[in-house]
């Protein structure tokens, strides 16, 4: 009789290990092996779950938009996260035209709407792109993970691309020559493929666009480009790398 009272704190023991485990597992995380902490926001329903499955995607869209009191209170930097990771972002990828892609991405998530109004969001976003190691996806045995942390970077330099419009000059130096830096290092893996080199392109090119740094250019395709982010003429990348390795 002696032994019941640990029997009974076994079992309370293992329920609980139970419950935590499923409460673990309908977290949101966007890695499965866990190899970079989200601070980002929770959202109610998990992608991947039952519930998930169980509704339609409008729904699924309406599920993940930030409650009023989150979307205002949220630090810059958790909501920074919250958009890199936005479920729907392999949407981007959806169409030909990746630029008119994270167009629509971004209207349809009311997270983004917010980040681009915050007064610190250019800093935040360069910090977070500086900190990531682009080396480090060698070290990723999950393949899964290798193509997200890729693919993170690659949401990052679409959102350079409107964020070229919100910085001082000073920034625009700076982010220019950031870009062209981790440009230079992805060439190195090829898990980073060639499908964003036009983002980063344009995101350069915005950016240099501030500091006059095309004057001598002739012609108009590459304004068109710099505009619309379609691009007419492939010499003009060429020629912003060339601008961007000699500022």
């Amino acid at each position: 009789m002696s032994k019941l009272p640990n029997m009974k704190n076994k079992i309370l023991l293992l329920l609980l290990l139970l419950i935590t485990g499923v409460a673990m597992a309908q977290t949101f995380q966007p890695y499965k092996s866990g190899i970079i902490p989200y601070h980002g926001y929770v959202y109610p329903i998990v992608p991947g779950t039952e519930a998930w499955k169980s509704i339609d995607h409008n729904q699924r869209v309406a599920s993940l938009q930030l409650p009023e009191d989150t979307l205002h209170n949220i630090s810059t930097a958790r909501l920074l996260e919250t958009c890199l990771y936005y479920p729907f972002n392999i949407d981007i990828c959806a169409f030909d035209d990746q630029i008119a892609s994270f167009g629509r991405v971004k209207s349809s998530f009311n997270g983004y709407a917010e980040l681009y109004q915050r007064a610190d969001f250019v800093q935040q976003l360069m910090n977070l792109y500086s900190s990531r190691n682009v080396a480090f996806v060698n070290q990723i045995t999950v393949d899964y993970d290798r193509g997200l942390y890729a693919f993170d970077y690659h949401v990052m330099e679409f959102m350079f691309t409107d964020a070229a419009a919100l910085i001082t000059d000073t920034q625009a130096s700076q982010m220019a020559t950031l870009l062209w830096e981790k440009k230079e290092q992805k060439t190195l893996y090829s898990v980073y493929g060639s499908t964003n080199r036009l983002a980063i392109a344009l995101a350069i090119g915005r950016c240099l666009q501030r500091t006059n740094a095309f004057a001598d250019y002739q012609g108009t395709t590459l304004q068109s480009f710099l505009q619309s982010g379609k691009l007419t003429n492939a010499s003009d990348l060429d020629y912003i790398y060339s601008k961007v390795r000699n500022q």
